[in-house]
């Protein structure tokens, strides 16, 4: 195994071992969490072509904040409070907060290896404190509720992509750590998501998310079996 630490911690106190994490084949360092990963990156490979964390930077959404910030998840989210790129970890902790509160609309389709589905099934359940995984299959006006939540959740965020009219990212034309934050979102609910709600979801907003999406997918998505 990679012997990666678990950087999060249930609302138990009991570890959380998350995904990404990066081994580096030259020095064998292991690094887990995204945040952790990217500023490993920047100062690795700093002559890589873009910046994740661009010095010049116009700093526009940084000071996004979730409606859904006080919420209390059964995995508390990452705050890095006090790291390097300060700012680029609270839009990332405020942009987690925002999606996971509706996280429930796609996971009853999450995709499960067939041999190990019910008893990862039974996992989550318990660590969210649910009573079996049928509580996480939303139906009917319930999950219509749902979407409009979301959407209206999703506001003060997208208002941000409009700022630069030609976008689709945050300071225009260049993406950043910011940018694929929110893309990494946006790629889970695009596997995730039934079919016709991706496409509705993707209208949203004047169809920032979609432009984003697709941006992203076309100029730094690279699937590598």
């Amino acid at each position: 195994g990679l012997n990666c630490p678990a950087t999060r911690k249930l609302d138990d106190g009991s570890d959380f071992y998350t995904l990404p994490m990066l081994r580096d084949p030259d020095s064998g360092t292991v690094v887990g969490d995204s945040f952790d990963i990217a500023n490993y990156l920047e100062d690795k490979f700093p002559d890589s072509g873009g910046y994740l964390f661009p010095s010049d930077s116009t700093r526009n959404g940084l000071d996004y904040e979730s409606p859904n910030r006080d919420t209390v998840f059964p995995a508390p989210l990452t705050t890095n409070e006090g790291s390097r790129n300060e700012a680029y970890a609270r839009f990332n902790t405020n942009v987690d907060a925002t999606f996971t509160a509706y996280t429930i609309l796609v996971g009853q389709f999450l995709p499960f290896n067939p041999e190990t589905a019910e008893a990862t099934k039974a996992m989550m359940a318990k660590r969210a404190h649910l009573r079996s995984w049928d509580d996480v299959c939303v139906k009917g006006e319930a999950r219509e509720q749902i979407k409009v939540a979301f959407e209206k959740a999703l506001t003060s965020l997208a208002e941000l992509f409009m700022v630069h009219e030609d976008g689709p990212y945050l300071e225009g034309t260049r993406a950043n750590y910011a940018d694929l934050i929110v893309g990494g979102w946006l790629n889970m609910l695009s596997v995730t998501m039934p079919e016709e709600e991706w496409k509705d979801f993707r209208l949203w907003h004047g169809g920032v998310f979609g432009r984003l999406h697709d941006a992203l997918q076309e100029n730094y998505f690279k699937c590598c079996d």
